[in-house]
């Protein structure tokens, strides 16, 4: 019996690193035109492990046939930032200070660039992104850490979709459950942004740690 809890209680300590993931909702169909199915956001999945921040964009349309869309995260990791974005989006972030924005797009078989801002913004390897389930709707982002900057136990984000011109709003944010702009010409603006929770990776694996010891005193 003890041999059986303190392997339990390894494995808990090997997983302690990673968090189920935490999926986001968002209303289908809160658009100016919904139509536009490849820039309608049903949900984003978030999770993280000790080197990285995973996201996934869900989009209520088949975006490898599409084949165009603008998909854009704003994250407000620190207490400064700005309120501008680096691609010139027509987008209101509602007094949030972005100091980290990875702007995406689906045309030519996706891409995704990834920036930091300082005195102004500036581009910043540290970001991938998978488009290999575009047909499902879905968009899958590799963030590393290191690039979101640390110490940090959590950051709060929006995410948006837009479209090819430079001052275009966000078509859809997963921050509002209504619509977030009443057209092309028009500038969006977000709700509350969301959080996402980092544990420490240290703290988790100290949790992991102590059941063993606690199983160990009661046998």
């Amino acid at each position: 019996m003890l041999k059986r809890t303190l392997i339990a209680g390894l494995g808990l300590v090997l997983c302690a690193s990673a968090q189920a993931s935490v999926t986001y909702q968002d209303t289908v169909g809160d658009l100016f035109d919904n139509g536009l199915g490849n820039l309608d956001i049903t949900s984003v999945d978030v999770s993280h492990d000790e080197g990285n921040v995973y996201m996934s964009i869900n989009l209520n349309a088949d975006i490898a046939s599409a084949n165009w869309g603008k998909y854009l995260i704003a994250i407000n990791a620190f207490d400064d930032g700005t309120g501008s974005n680096p691609w010139g989006r027509n987008i209101d972030f509602g007094g949030e200070g972005i100091d980290r924005f990875i702007g995406s797009w689906a045309d030519g078989g996706g891409g995704a660039l990834g920036y930091h801002h300082f005195t102004d913004w500036y581009e910043q390897s540290g970001v991938s992104v998978d488009f290999s389930d575009a047909s499902s709707g879905a968009i899958h982002y590799t963030i590393s850490r290191d690039w979101l900057g640390a110490p940090y136990d959590s950051f709060k984000f929006d995410v948006m979709t837009s479209a090819g011109g430079s001052f275009d709003p966000g078509v859809d944010h997963l921050s509002r459950s209504d619509q977030a702009t009443g057209g092309w010409g028009e500038t969006s603006y977000s709700g509350d942004f969301l959080v996402y929770d980092l544990p420490a990776p240290g703290a988790l694996v100290l949790l992991g740690l102590a059941g063993i010891m606690r199983s160990r005193r009661r046998h």
